[in-house]
């Protein structure tokens, strides 16, 4: 698909919220509401854009992510077919993705506690035994996901500090039927998911605002595929050798406010913070590492660099 400015522009618009109506989407690109659709559908039919998803605040559910990276097999093509494809399938995994480096698969886990990890993951490493050489995980202490920047530089909001401290919510079945019925379509309207769940409209909509309110939806974005307009994901993983309170918030607004870092994450593991990087070419990746080591030069110990191929999954809700 050849995208221009209108194209970037609107996909930076969902990526900020994908629950934003035709009107108001129209309004911010100077558009008819008629061309925004047509734009949208053009995307979701060519598969740039993947599913339109809603942000969920795991920790306020009680739940804690695990990253496992891991080292696969000589597989044949099949079988590494075969493998992905029932890995995205799994509920408890809300993301899959392809890696270059040192491991060739990464997937989440979500599990609202450690001992339920591990049985799951156990049973998983039984399963695929003969696939799995070795792995590492890493837990998220917490994680933001920003968006795509780039697409429109003009429109980055200026920081917004968020509380890292999160005070788990109550949520009910029927809070739990509307995350399950919204978390992979967030642009379906408080109608459709009424009739997709037996519930009044006007019960839908107060429920989402007060999960909204509670901060249990965070937002709403979008699963792209960003090769479509000339990009490339990289995930560094970064080791430090100290960090103050000061050094990790100047540490977040620089992730939050530069435009090509998309994922910012804490995590305990064989390394401290994680961050995703989307260039337009591994150079660029090489001159962004250079200025970050030469920003953070006194508390970086170590980067190792992974490239993203492909993302099979991504979601923030495990059902």
């Amino acid at each position: 698909m050849k995208f221009d400015s209108t194209d970037r522009k609107l996909l930076f618009l969902l990526d900020q919220n994908a629950r934003a109506t035709l009107t108001e989407l129209a309004s911010q690109l100077n558009c008819s509401r008629e061309t925004i659709n047509y734009r949208i559908n053009k995307m979701v039919k060519e598969g740039v854009i993947h599913s339109f998803l809603t942000k969920i605040n795991f920790e306020k559910l009680g739940l804690v992510n695990y990253i496992v990276y891991i080292k696969l097999s000589n597989l044949h093509p099949k079988e590494h077919s075969k493998l992905i494809d029932e890995l995205s399938k799994e509920p408890v995994i809300t993301w899959v993705a392809s890696l270059g480096g040192r491991f060739d698969l990464a997937i989440e886990i979500t599990a609202p506690s450690i001992s339920e990890f591990n049985e799951y993951f156990s049973e998983l490493l039984d399963r695929h035994k003969n696939h799995i050489v070795n792995y590492q995980i890493s837990t998220r202490v917490f994680q933001y996901t920003f968006g795509k920047k780039y697409l429109w530089l003009d429109k980055i909001e200026k920081i917004k500090k968020v509380s890292v401290i999160q005070t788990p919510e109550a949520i009910d079945i029927l809070d739990k039927t509307i995350l399950s019925a919204i978390a992979y379509d967030a642009r379906a309207s408080v109608v459709e998911i009424g009739n997709k769940i037996n519930e009044p409209a006007t019960t839908v909509a107060f429920r989402l605002r007060k999960l909204e309110t509670k901060n249990v939806i965070e937002g709403y974005t979008t699963f792209s595929t960003i090769k479509e307009f000339g990009y490339s994901r990289f995930k560094a993983l970064i080791t430090v050798r100290y960090f103050s309170k000061s050094q990790e918030e100047e540490f977040s607004v620089f992730c939050q406010s530069h435009p090509n870092i998309y994922y910012y994450t804490k995590t305990l593991g064989n390394w401290n913070f994680e961050i995703e990087v989307d260039v337009e070419s591994p150079q660029k990746y090489q001159q962004f590492l250079i200025d970050f080591r030469s920003h953070f030069s006194d508390i970086i110990q170590d980067i190792e660099s992974l490239s993203i191929f492909e993302e099979h999954k991504f979601g923030f809700w495990p059902g």
